[in-house]
């Protein structure tokens, strides 16, 4: 039977004071679908810390639609393992009661971008209404179908999974933008650079803009775009933000950091030339959230600049490192190095909390002895200064590491690590540093060793569906990642523990168990006696576990 009320955590203004009434949930009434609409149960809801970031900003959110949310609060929660109550009448024959589905939150409806638990409301309740946006928005329907065998736990880490993985399949070009504008500055010398197969029919720049381009490089291009049919035209010292920035010649770093600015999102600058002493300032927050990208090469060949290191998962048998990959999204990334094809040879985690380490180290301990992977471990604060650390991860990578994927939203270290990148190393800006957020990097490295830089936000339906099947498929476990549970009543609770990182996972929230205590989860007794005999390992949450605990807590309150 569906309640008349339920209780729902709402934001009601900027900061911890305007989430909730007085340190409570709201008590509220539940929607009635319309025809074309669908009422869903919320089992499952996880804690992240992207909402803690939306309950600081509040409406200056750049993901909230309204003005006043004192007069229009958002119910927050993406990571939302939904069940259907009730279906619309035009909506009956595709969703029945009983079927459970997780959510897309990333939703795009007529080229808006409304994201779930941002600018509709979202699974900090008891139940959750599907509109249209979610229904029949611009990739369809943006739920996805689960299974029973799944715990509604797992299922609610498989939206935080799913950024993880979808880190490691950001889509690469190895050639120029077809249909883009392409940009090439030089030095005003004779160029014998070539494009070397870059540019073709297929994937061709609907203009090319040359500034002091000169010699046989210059005469390549008008050829180019004769046969091809661009245009290709000469510019002064011009600023147009480029799809493809292409740098020959000698250039100031000051001149470098600046062409490095005018990407458009999506872009390459792409160095062609000797620039082995050039460290610039970089908008690594762009590098995130606009997957700018920076190619180089020291031979004629551009083509080679696009096409060497091109990758975005990890080196196979190379030697991985994690800065601060103890925290909650850190050990997903550390598990999927030890779960997916291209496991290193060598993993190094560092952070700065002893006990996510140890905790780490424990959880995983099976799966490092299963792949044979050397596994390194360490507080940077017990190594000593900045000196003693460096030296210490030469130690552990005299080479350079392949891979460094980077776990600490702090741009001055995205420079300082970049640092350690041996040859063809690539860095994998994964924490979401804001844009505008500059830090040191050295293109000649990107010239001189194939040094790349990679970045992610949010993922794809293509991403999550992938990630829901290699989990029901039991090729992934997405539950390794659970660090407490916790029941409505101590939602907030939760959310201070993601601010302080309390917890060494992530925290699911279950809405209608409604009094059920927040508890790491190996003190999962402390909810329920005995439920520790059902973890796996001693350790590891699974569906016994949460069954024992529904039962005692739902069956309670879950009707309130």
């Amino acid at each position: 039977m569906i309640p008349d009320t339920m209780l729902a955590w709402q934001l009601y203004g900027a900061g911890m004071e305007n989430f909730g009434r007085e340190g409570r949930p709201a008590a509220i009434p539940v929607p009635e679908p319309g025809d074309d609409e669908v009422l869903m149960r919320v089992e499952a809801i996880g804690l992240c810390f992207s909402d803690v970031k939306l309950i600081k900003a509040g409406e200056e959110h750049p993901r909230v639609v309204v003005n006043d949310l004192k007069k229009e609060p958002v119910t927050p929660g993406h990571e939302a393992v939904l069940r259907v109550v009730k279906a619309g009448a035009k909506m009956a024959t595709q969703f029945k009661p009983g079927q459970r589905y997780i959510i897309q939150a990333e939703i795009h409806y007529k080229g808006v971008n409304l994201a779930y638990g941002y600018a509709l409301n979202g699974g900090m309740a008891q139940y959750s209404l599907m509109t249209d946006p979610i229904l029949r928005g611009d990739a369809g329907c943006y739920l996805l179908p689960i299974s029973d065998r799944l715990s509604a736990a797992e299922a609610a880490l498989i939206e935080p999974w799913t950024c993880v993985i979808a880190a490691y399949r950001i889509p690469l070009r190895t050639t120029v933008k077809n249909g883009g504008l392409m940009r090439v500055i030089g030095d005003g010398a004779p160029s014998n650079v070539t494009c070397g197969g870059l540019i073709t029919a297929e994937n061709k720049p609907a203009k090319v803009v040359v500034q002091n381009v000169a010699g046989p490089f210059r005469d390549e291009l008008a050829a180019l775009g004769a046969t091809l049919g661009f245009a290709v035209v000469e510019d002064g010292p011009g600023e147009d933000f480029a799809d493809d920035l292409v740098i020959t010649g000698a250039h100031s770093d000051a001149q470098l950091e600046k062409y490095a600015a005018q990407l458009n999102t999506g872009g390459v600058l792409c160095l062609a030339g000797e620039y082995q002493d050039s460290t610039v300032q970089i908008d690594v927050g762009r590098v995130h959230y606009k997957a700018w990208k920076y190619y180089g090469t020291t031979l004629n060949n551009l083509a080679d600049a696009y096409t060497r290191n091109a990758r975005s998962v990890l080196r196979k048998g190379g030697v991985a490192w994690f800065p601060g990959g103890a925290g909650a999204m850190g050990q997903m990334h550390v598990q999927l190095a030890l779960e997916c094809p291209q496991t290193p040879r060598k993993i190094v985690v560092t952070d700065l909390d002893d006990t996510r380490l140890r905790k780490l180290e424990q959880r995983l301990a099976g799966k490092i002895r299963e792949k044979g992977v050397e596994f390194v471990a360490f507080n940077p604060k017990r190594v000593g200064d900045e000196r003693a650390v460096a030296a210490r991860l030469t130690a552990e990578a005299p080479d350079g590491f392949d891979d460094i994927v980077m776990l600490v939203p702090v741009p001055a270290l995205i420079g300082v690590y970049s640092r350690f990148l041996g040859t063809d190393g690539l860095m994998n800006v994964f924490a979401g540093v804001p844009v505008g957020s500059m830090a040191p990097i050295s293109l000649g490295a990107v010239a001189s060793k194939g040094a790349r830089y990679l970045g992610s936000s949010g993922s794809s339906m293509e991403d999550i569906g992938y990630t829901l099947r290699m989990t029901e498929e039991g090729k992934l476990s997405p539950i390794y990642a659970l660090g407490a549970i916790g029941g409505m009543m101590s939602l907030k609770e939760g959310i201070e523990g993601v601010m302080t990182a309390r917890y060494p996972g992530k925290t699911v929230i279950y809405p209608n168990a409604i009094d059920m205590p927040l508890v790491p989860i190996e003190h999962v007794d402390q909810a329920a006696e005995g439920a520790s005999k059902t973890l796996l390992d001693g350790e590891v949450f699974t569906k016994a576990t949460e069954e024992m605990l529904k039962a005692k807590w739902e069956g309670k309150a879950g009707g309130r």
